[in-house]
């Protein structure tokens, strides 16, 4: 028979057989399937409806191409060498069908030449060889969901470095209420320093160790909000516990330790007073610190401790560098909502050498958390390093 012919009378049969039997037609859907490669030698093809068969072998076509997945041939009863009804095969159309995977589903039995049906089965099967089942199958289109997108929570804008605004949370929340910011510092030391002192035996200091730790509970309330003209104003308070990983620097002693003890470890606290307002993308606050916070300069510098006051500025009469009053003004500018930059300036009123604290907020723009600040004194001035974290703790973000 030619080859044209053949072709002809197998497309004819298997539309015959879909006209046979109703519940075998596919489920309509807008997709289409392309039917199975014409010059692959699937075999005789067979009425759908009728049935038992031998199953030698089980095909899906997905494009006009075999696809071999094992999910949806364990989906299927049809198995090499048992028996397989049409109920059967209208049973495995309903449950690729319930796998959501399909627009269609159109199945086709083969007679494969040449291999005859186990002789238990001769007087059963419908055919006397076993058959090939073909599922042709028009696949959904898959639609690649968006890549999950890991979102930075918005900076807390109830604080810049060491000093408070009278904002609270993410600056979200207007109107008038209490808010808690924790915030943990940690000063790792000096990477420049300078000074004038002429019994100093070095003019110029730099990459010398600190490890000076600040954790901090912030608590206030916004007793004002924020208008068009009117500034946000908050009264609150700070305790900051502060401890060292090293020792205080001293002129005589510059050793390296990890021992926490009393000696090392206070607490620090304030109340305040601040005022914040925005100009445009900018934020700034104005405010005055009055407790013991005003002792913090001395830990900061081997320059401000009572052994260095007495022997470099020989002052006998101002051998403690400590303050009770402390102004302060901020300002920042969040490039997104979590990366801000921006500066603080506390002044230590009435402390010996007169010093005031710089602190640069400017690590995330740098794609890390490493920020840095600027100790003056009467003097000298120390460039140092630190990392510093705050987390927003009521209200949540």
């Amino acid at each position: 028979m030619p080859v044209g012919r053949a072709i002809l009378l197998a497309l004819f049969s298997t539309a015959s057989a879909f006209a046979q039997a109703p519940w075998q037609q596919p489920v309509p859907s807008t997709g289409t399937a392309a039917p199975p490669p014409m010059t692959m030698a699937l075999g005789t093809p067979l009425t759908v409806t009728a049935g038992p068969w031998v199953v030698a072998e089980v095909l899906f076509f997905s494009a006009g191409r075999v696809v071999a997945d094992y999910a949806w041939r364990d989906s299927v009863r049809a198995r090499r060498g048992h028996l397989y009804t049409a109920a059967d095969l209208q049973g495995d159309v309903q449950d690729l069908m319930t796998l959501s995977r399909f627009d269609k589903v159109s199945p086709s039995i083969y007679a494969i030449t040449a291999t005859p049906v186990p002789t238990e089965f001769t007087s059963i099967s419908v055919s006397s060889n076993q058959v090939r089942v073909v599922f042709e199958v028009a696949e959904k289109p898959v639609i690649d969901s968006p890549k999950t997108k890991f979102v930075t929570p918005p900076t807390a804008v109830g604080g810049v470095i060491l000093t408070p605004t009278a904002w609270r949370g993410a600056g979200r929340f207007l109107s008038p209420g209490l808010a808690l910011d924790l915030n943990a510092a940690y000063i790792i030391g000096r990477l420049y320093g300078k000074n004038s002192y002429s019994d100093s035996p070095r003019k110029t200091n730099y990459i010398d160790r600190l490890g000076l730790w600040t954790l901090t509970a912030d608590g206030k309330m916004q007793v004002q909000s924020e208008a068009s003209v009117r500034p946000a104003i908050a009264v609150g308070g700070q305790a900051m516990l502060v401890f060292r990983d090293s020792p205080q620097p001293t002129v005589t002693a510059p050793g390296v330790s990890v021992k926490i003890d009393s000696k090392r470890t206070r607490v620090l606290t304030d109340g305040y007073l601040v005022a914040s307002k925005k100009f445009g993308p900018i934020r700034a606050s104005a405010g005055l610190m009055q407790g013991t916070i005003g002792d913090l300069p001395a830990m900061m510098s081997e320059f401000l401790t009572p052994e260095a006051i007495r022997f470099y500025s020989r002052d006998n009469n101002s051998t403690e560098v400590h303050s009770r009053t402390v102004p302060f003004i901020s300002t920042f500018y969040l490039l997104k909502p979590d990366y801000p930059i921006g500066f603080e300036i506390m002044k230590f009123n009435g402390a010996a050498r007169k010093p005031y604290l710089i602190n640069l907020k400017i690590g995330r723009f740098l794609k890390m958390n490493f920020d840095l600040a600027v100790l003056k004194y009467q003097g000298g001035y120390d460039v140092l390093g630190l990392f510093q974290f705050r987390y927003n703790h009521f209200p949540k973000n």
